[in-house]
């Protein structure tokens, strides 16, 4: 014949099992809100090196509050051409109407310098590279809808130290987190180029961006 447990074990294997519970029922309102809210986001190629890596995966906020309230160093999606199917990720380096300047030393900001703790002089010496057309040349001077973004990676980044700056229109999502790495199904990496595709996902603790 069992023993019954005794009354003090009983209330603390309900209360166990009760927070267990509660604990999967927030686990699983967690993972719906994060598939519903944000959009997964894929990165392609290394123009964000050293801060974001090819084949890397996370998510972005496309929520106009999100959107009507960017920062300068903020992460975000951009869309070249409303025509085409074609996404840029950059970070955004001076706002507008502001007069941003570049040098191989450092950044200006309506005259000011501003520190970029991001990266590395090893990128920072790239900045201003022989076929640069905006911002290196001289002071330049943006629009009331007009944002100035660079990739990390000086070097390996087409931005608008050549495609000229970007509209508020033009920027679809703020990047929030990296998440893992987008492999194959045998584990090798993945070489699509969609943003949002993935064929298998490699979770790792997350880095944020907010």
């Amino acid at each position: 014949m069992m023993k019954k447990l005794p009354v003090p074990v009983k209330k603390i294997f309900a209360i166990l099992s009760q927070l267990f519970f509660v604990v999967m029922i927030a686990l699983g309102a967690g993972v719906i809100f994060h598939n519903v809210y944000f959009t997964p986001v894929k990165i392609v190629g290394a123009s964000m090196e050293p801060t974001l890596f090819n084949n890397e995966f996370g998510i972005m906020d496309q929520h106009e509050r999100i959107l009507n309230d960017l920062k300068r160093f903020d992460i975000v999606v951009v869309q070249q051409d409303p025509n085409l199917d074609r996404y840029i990720i950059k970070r955004i380096i001076a706002m507008p109407l502001e007069t941003v300047q570049l040098s191989n030393q450092g950044l200006s900001i309506d005259a000011e310098t501003i520190e970029q703790p991001f990266i590395t002089e090893i990128y920072l010496d790239k900045t201003c590279l022989s076929n640069t057309i905006f911002g290196c040349n001289a002071p330049l001077s943006l629009d009331e809808d007009e944002f100035f973004m660079l990739g990390d990676n000086r070097g390996a980044s087409l931005d608008s130290r050549v495609l000229g700056t970007f509209t508020r229109s033009q920027i679809i999502g703020k990047l929030i987190a990296i998440e893992g790495v987008c492999t194959t199904s045998n584990g090798s990496a993945d070489p699509g180029v969609d943003l949002n595709n993935c064929a298998a996902r490699q979770y790792q603790w997350p880095r944020l961006y907010i």
